[in-house]
């Protein structure tokens, strides 16, 4: 019998290229800058694994505002980073071996694909297709309305296992790249898998907790057993 396995990717670092990502960080700052009049200063690194709602309430505390301020702001910045990001120039790159495997899962009667990511819809739905791979994923968890990633991570296993009728928690499979993505999937129950094609080394995310820990995503002999693809 196979056993099913949902298989969730973040985006940034692990689908796409970091360095081609972090100029969606110009969203943010152009964002505010719009609504509020000041513009933050924003270093993506610091950032890494956060999800958008986080990312930019922290930056809208850290301009001083007050506490009802900032709450007053935020629905209208988040609102404004998806129009602003549609308007941007688009520099995606995928990551090394991403295509490839996103094919052979493709393939698997016992994979489901998925994107779990801390994106807003509205930019994640743009980064997947100007990368050319949007059709690859039947599920997608983002960020809209969550403010950690485990809330976020949580809500999309419950939903894989029940819509999916899983065995367990563990046959849902987070990939990501930083060691929020790990910790936030070990919380959860699923099975974290770290690939170290974004700032992180291996020896971090392993560190960090990952089940499993690959440098990319190259679709190897080990990688493809670590996701229980059958060869």
């Amino acid at each position: 019998m196979i056993t099913r396995r949902v298989v969730l990717f973040d985006i940034d670092g692990t689908l796409l290229s970091t360095a081609a990502t972090e100029a969606a960080y110009l969203a943010y700052v152009n964002a505010i800058r719009d609504v509020v009049g000041r513009e933050p200063y924003v270093i993506p690194s610091r950032f890494a694994g956060m999800v958008d709602p986080q990312i930019c309430k922290i930056l809208l505390t850290e301009l001083g505002l007050a506490d009802d301020e900032v709450d007053s702001f935020l629905p209208k910045v988040l609102t404004r980073v998806g129009e602003v990001y549609l308007k941007m120039e688009k520099g995606v790159v995928l990551n090394s071996g991403v295509k490839g495997l996103l094919e052979i899962l493709a393939r698997s009667s016992g994979h489901i694909t998925g994107v779990l990511t801390g994106n807003l819809t509205t930019v994640a739905e743009e980064k997947l297709k100007f990368a050319g791979i949007r059709a690859y994923f039947s599920e997608l968890f983002c960020a809209n309305g969550y403010f950690d990633r485990t809330s976020l991570v949580e809500n999309a296993v419950r939903t894989c296992m029940r819509k999916h009728r899983l065995n367990a928690s563990k046959d849902v499979v987070v990939v990501g790249d930083t060691p929020r993505d790990m910790e936030a999937a070990n919380t959860s129950g699923a099975t974290s898998v770290g690939v170290a094609s974004g700032i992180y080394t291996t020896a971090q995310l392993i560190e960090s907790g990952a089940k499993l820990v690959y440098p990319n995503l190259e679709p190897t002999r080990e990688l493809l057993a670590g996701l229980g693809v059958a060869r």
